[in-house]
């Protein structure tokens, strides 16, 4: 019994698409190439806004780029959960900063931003922080970890700028939300 020409080529794409989903799900597992690193935690923080302060658990989702050789540059993301609703005002727009904090083979501090983001968020609404990114140049080999520091969120709200600050509560452990084995 033969098979059609329409039957053969159509197994041929059916093996061919197979064989490229196969590689797609091998590329994303990290066993076709080299995969990011990525964690989660909570911080704990204490903010202040004026003379209030208020606990922000963010909840952090934090991955890295693959790059892990001393003199790479690893880009950092982190996404950030909603601020609390603290603001007796609605918020016109706001722009989060941070930073990342390296420890382990390597020790520092890397500067993280957001975008602007623009509301209006109602009264007493929560404020979506959403992702920071920051860029770590590699200089030690050995395993690094990385953390969130302290935040500062810029409000404007009626034309005004108001700055609130976060900084990691002192009692509470910071996650190691990610984790990069650093070759030579």
């Amino acid at each position: 019994m033969s098979t059609s020409p329409t039957k053969t080529r159509g197994r041929r794409a059916l093996h061919r698409l197979t064989i490229g989903a196969t590689a797609v799900v091998l590329a994303t597992a990290g066993l076709g190439s080299a995969s990011a690193s990525a964690g989660t935690g909570t911080v704990a923080y204490d903010c202040l806004i004026f003379s209030t302060h208020f606990t922000y658990n963010a909840k952090v989702s934090m991955k890295g780029s693959a790059k892990r050789h001393v003199g790479d540059t690893v880009k950092i993301t982190a996404d950030l959960s909603a601020l609390p609703g603290v603001s007796p005002v609605a918020v016109d727009s706001w722009k989060t900063t941070g930073k990342f904090t390296a420890s382990g083979a390597q020790k520092t501090s890397v500067n993280a931003s957001g975008p602007k983001k623009t509301g209006p968020v109602k009264p007493k609404g929560k404020i979506a922080i959403g992702k920071l990114t920051g860029k770590l140049k590699l200089k030690k080999a050995g395993k690094v970890s990385v953390t969130l520091g302290k935040l500062k969120i810029t409000a404007v709200a009626f034309g005004s700028a108001v700055t609130m600050t976060c900084t990691p509560k002192k009692k509470k452990p910071l996650p190691k939300l990610l984790k990069i084995t650093v070759k030579r």
